[in-house]
């Protein structure tokens, strides 16, 4: 990828190669040859220091300065290009790849940070944690600790904030007055809202806030275009308040308290601009109990859903259908995490993280038919079964997980009710229709269900490639989703047969390799494979006829393209096959070898005149022969099972069932050979060591260990098999049962 890009850039005739940190001199100089033999470069990328006038007005000067910006911008690289597309100025775009790529880069003190400043040995004393000595000064010059720094607008209690002096901050907060709370830095931030950018921690903030009131929680940060004036900010009315600082970074303690300290009034005036800010925001950052609680505040219905501007902070919905943390379908867990989960009870009411307000939460206990087992445990006398369960390793993390997921579609079933209100101009204006794409592609159940109940519309959702939410369901391999299909009404074979723009019908979207996320589920390639073949015939089953046969812009079907796209695929998991029945193949045919001998070897020797082994009366004798027999039989049948894989074609479709069965047979036997072995080992030392029960135990005991060794994997990779064998795809089912779902 860089020999391309590299001979890109040497194409353009300007530069050898793209800029990067160790060759910017070359870099620079090449280009700053080339501007100034274009005469690009006086006046434009370097000031003219004999002409003073202003030629950003000429067209002489534009012309000018957009050919040298583009030079700049096709000589620097597609990775860096994106770092100064937003320049509009040569000048700008060159100085900023100086600062960014030049090894001359130096910084130099300004006034407030030279040696002797007052300002300065105040604040250096704060940063070192002597706080005797900041005392002393400040006790001296008792205005110093309102004194900014000139180049921060920073007094002495953003300086202890940022560094971290607590203990510092204490004693400044109850030495000083509303005054130094209340000051700003050049940023507009004040103490405060410094503390909720840089840390979560919440003692810090209760101090400013008792001492400071309720006024401090409102005082915004400053706007590009907003005026600093000694200390503080200038019409200041877009800008943030603490709490929305907090959300942004993600701290859940600063945010909950500060939240239930902040008027409500200021998240519902004006349209509820901060309101859904901050509610965007906390659904980014997993702060679902805040935004809960404000979705539950009565004053909740002023938020509006179809903002003024389209800032990435005003689209809850659009941040929600990205979560697929939040909810149960977008989550990966394990047999025991999913049985723990479902196990465990929610309370109704919860409790904001710092207790200061509550939410309810409803728990619906049909939600899902998993959650009859809960109701089984959670019943008498098991209830404390259920609390007993979250004391178990890892099952707190698996309450709050659950937790976030109740109140997550808490905050759905409230968005879903705003969006039931909006139009159709209002609905794009909000990303409601991007969303329902975004949901389809992480399949998040709960969201389009909820989504398609307040708007059935929104079902039929499409992008720029005229891909819709069924496309994307079968593309990220979700057939929950694709299920939605019952919902619509007699347009169920016009969704099977669409094409997109590149002449893709849903059963090409099928024959594509399907992402890693779905694949990555699986713990081999062959069960990988096996997937996709599973899904392919499942889409194929439900698809026109035409559309088996259809071709799309590069001219190939359906089932060209799957055999294209899976070639890798298909070679991994004929390795690992081959590679699994190599290994067990030796396995059963050491036990082929024991087990036989032992049948002409029996335990005791035979009678000398009958050749009748001596201990054939004995009970033990029977199992002994019984179990080699067993053993024999099975691991034979497990070869040549394991031989089949081994001389096997592997054609595309052999992973579909021949392969996955062949395997299951060679395990099942290869098990069953194992435990008959053990069973035939054990059954001869009682015969051999009557008597001595305590040698026998011991042994017994030792023999167990290659059990204990080989038949979890085996079980292990036979369950895995069985069950991705058996569990395939189901696109098709009853409009009943997919409501319920």
């Amino acid at each position: 990828m860089a020999a391309a890009t590299n001979i890109n850039i040497a194409s353009t005739g300007i530069v050898l190669e793209a800029l990067t940190k160790d060759n910017y001199d070359n870099w620079s100089t090449l280009v700053k040859n080339y501007l100034v033999g274009q005469g690009l470069w006086r006046g434009i990328v370097e000031a003219d220091q004999n002409n003073n006038n202003n030629k950003s007005e000429t067209e002489e000067w534009i012309s000018k300065n957009a050919k040298a910006l583009h030079a700049i911008q096709l000589a620097c690289g597609s990775e860096n290009l994106s770092n100064i597309r937003k320049f509009e100025k040569a000048r700008e775009a060159w100085n900023h790849l100086k600062i960014s790529f030049s090894k001359d880069v130096r910084a130099f003190p300004d006034s407030d940070q030279k040696h002797g400043s007052q300002v300065h040995r105040l604040h250096s004393a704060v940063k070192r944690g002597y706080w005797n000595d900041a005392k002393s000064y400040i006790n001296r010059y008792p205005d110093s600790i309102f004194c900014t720094a000139s180049s921060t607008g920073r007094t002495v209690l953003h300086v202890a904030v940022a560094s971290g002096k607590e203990r510092i901050v204490k004693e400044l907060v109850n030495m000083g007055n509303q005054r130094l709370l209340k000051m700003q830095d050049k940023r507009g931030y004040t103490a405060l809202a410094l503390v909720a950018e840089l840390t979560d921690n919440v003692a810090m903030a209760e101090m400013m806030v008792v001492k400071g009131g309720e006024e401090l929680l409102t005082i915004r940060t400053k706007q590009d275009d907003d005026e600093y004036v000694g200390g503080y900010i200038n019409d200041h009315q877009n800008g943030e308040i603490p709490v929305l600082i907090a959300s942004k970074k993600g701290h859940k303690e600063m945010t909950a308290y500060l939240f239930s300290k902040t008027p409500p009034s200021v998240f519902f005036e004006k349209g509820g601009r901060y309101g859904i800010i901050l509610l965007t925001r906390c659904i980014y950052a997993e702060i679902f109990d805040v935004a809960a609680s404000l979705i539950q505040h009565r004053l909740s219905g002023e938020l509006r859903l179809d903002p003024e501007s389209e800032s990435v902070d005003l689209r809850p919905i659009y941040a929600l259908a990205h979560m697929p943390s939040a909810f149960l379908s977008g989550t990966q867990l394990g047999l025991w995490q999913r049985f723990i989960y479902h196990c465990l009870k929610l309370k109704t009411l919860l409790k904001l993280s710092n207790k200061s307000m509550e939410i309810i939460l409803h728990v619906d206990p049909d939600d899902t038919k998993a959650n009859i087992l809960a109701n089984l445990i959670a019943t008498s006398p098991l209830d404390k079964i259920s609390s007993g369960l979250r004391k178990l390793p890892g099952s707190e993390k698996i309450y709050e997980m659950k937790k976030n997921h109740h109140l997550a579609c808490e905050i759905l079933k409230w968005l879903s009710k705003k969006i039931s209100e909006l139009d159709e101009t209002k609905l794009h204006k909000c990303f409601a229709y991007d969303s329902m794409l975004h949901a389809a592609k992480y399949g998040l159940v709960e969201f389009i269900d909820s989504m398609r109940h307040a708007n059935p519309d929104l079902l039929w959702a499409m992008d720029k490639n005229e891909r819709g939410i069924f496309s994307h369901a079968i593309a990220y391999r979700h057939d929950r989703v694709f299920r939605f299909i019952h919902e619509i009404e007699g347009r169920k074979e016009m969704i099977a047969s669409r094409e997109d723009v590149f002449d893709n019908n849903i059963l090409h979207l099928a024959a594509e390799l399907g992402p890693s996320s779905y694949l990555g589920r699986f713990p081999n390639s062959a069960l990988q494979m096996q997937k996709e073949l599973q899904w392919f015939k499942a889409v194929e089953r439900i698809v026109p006829a035409k559309c088996k046969e259809a071709k799309n812009a590069d001219g190939k079907k359906p089932r060209e393209l799957f055999t294209k796209t899976h070639e890798e695929l298909v070679k991994a998991g004929e390795k690992w096959a081959r590679d699994i029945a190599g290994s067990f193949t030796l396995v059963g045919t050491l036990i082929i070898t024991m087990m036989f001998a032992a049948a002409f070897t029996v335990p005791g020797g035979n009678d000398q005149n009958t050749g009748i082994p001596i201990f054939l009366k004995k009970r033990a004798f029977k199992v002994f022969i019984i179990a080699d027999a067993v053993s024999l039989i099975t691991s034979s049948s497990s070869v040549l099972s394991f031989i089949w894989i081994l001389t096997s074609r592997y054609a595309e479709n052999d992973f579909l069932w021949k392969l996955p069965v062949k395997l299951l047979l060679g395990l099942i036997t290869l098990f069953f050979s194992v435990l008959s072995m053990m069973i035939a080992f054990v059954s001869a030392l009682f015969m051999m060591l009557e008597g001595n029960r305590g040698v026998v135990i011991a042994t017994t005991s030792l023999a167990v260990v290659p059990v204990l060794v080989l038949i979890p994997t085996l079980l292990i990779l036979f369950f895995e098999i069985l069950v991705s064998t058996l569990r395939s795809p189901k696109l098709l089912t009853s409009k009943k049962k997919n409501k319920k779902d």
